[in-house]
């Protein structure tokens, strides 16, 4: 045998003061015409319909700037990929030895081998 199997601990109720009253709920009531009433669903729906527009309105501006966003991104990854090629192309211009190649072949000038230069 188990003991204490579906036992539950004894809890009094607690009882009010005034048990014999209870309170009533209040319940608000307006006491409007059927033109009144119309007139408050129809201007609800138009609020609610002009809220949806307007929130469309603001979501496709949203777009629209995420798009032109990603095409600038676009942009800025092509400029940077053109200016990291002019980069290198300047470093290969600005080098020692085109240098010495391009005055070889247009002007006819040579780099002096050591026997050539004298120094005092």
């Amino acid at each position: 045998m188990v003991p204490n199997v579906g036992v539950r601990t004894y809890r009094p109720r607690q009882m009010g003061t005034f048990q014999g009253t209870r309170r009533m709920k209040r319940r608000i009531s307006l006491c409007l015409s059927q033109t009144v009433r119309r007139f408050l669903a129809i201007s609800c729906l138009v609020a609610l319909v002009a809220g949806l527009l307007v929130t469309q309105y603001f979501y496709g501006q949203m777009m629209e700037m995420r798009a032109q966003a990603e095409q600038m991104r676009e942009l800025h990854a092509q400029m940077t990929s053109t200016h990291m090629g002019l980069v290198e192309r300047q470093e290969l211009l600005s080098s020692r030895e085109h240098i010495v190649a391009v005055a070889s072949v247009r002007l006819d000038l040579f780099e002096p081998s050591k026997g050539q230069v004298r120094r005092m």
